[in-house]
């Protein structure tokens, strides 16, 4: 065997071994890139959840009507608190992602505080959007916390 042949030879070994190590390379860091998304979803989640929590408590001091407030309640600031609630909840909920689910029952809660608003600016609010608002937000707690507990069991 001349020196040429087993110089290419060696080339060749050299560079299957090399692409071998390429290829696993990229494979570690597609799975690094997945396990990355998979943390900033859970992450996003639990965000999610304790606002909406935060939410929770500002919409059970939501007076029912306009003749039992209580002394010093400012309702527009409820009402502002908990819409910049929902707002951080809905912006790191992919619409078309695997928690679209959740993003539908906050959207909807919206649309009950916004009903709200509306009746309260008119002096007449329907105590049914403030449950109805609860039973939604309390859905979408429980949604996300069954979410980041199956993630979990996947990590």
């Amino acid at each position: 065997m001349s020196s040429d042949s087993i110089i290419t030879l060696v080339g060749t070994v050299v560079t299957i071994i090399a692409t071998g190590i390429a290829i696993w390379q990229a494979l570690e860091a597609k799975s690094y890139s997945q396990q990355i998304k998979f943390d900033i979803r859970k992450i996003n989640l639990s965000g999610c959840s304790e606002k909406l929590k935060r939410a929770q408590d500002d919409i059970r001091s939501l007076p029912t009507n306009c003749l039992n407030v209580p002394r010093g309640l400012k309702v527009k600031d409820l009402i502002l608190n908990i819409k910049s609630q929902f707002d951080f909840s809905l912006s790191v909920i992919d619409s078309n992602g695997p928690d679209s689910d959740i993003r539908r029952v906050l959207s909807n809660a919206q649309i009950k505080l916004n009903n709200y608003e509306q009746g309260w600016s008119n002096r007449n609010p329907n105590p049914e959007d403030v449950y109805e608002l609860q039973s939604l937000i309390q859905d979408a707690i429980s949604q996300s916390n069954s979410r980041i507990y199956q993630l979990e069991g996947k990590a």
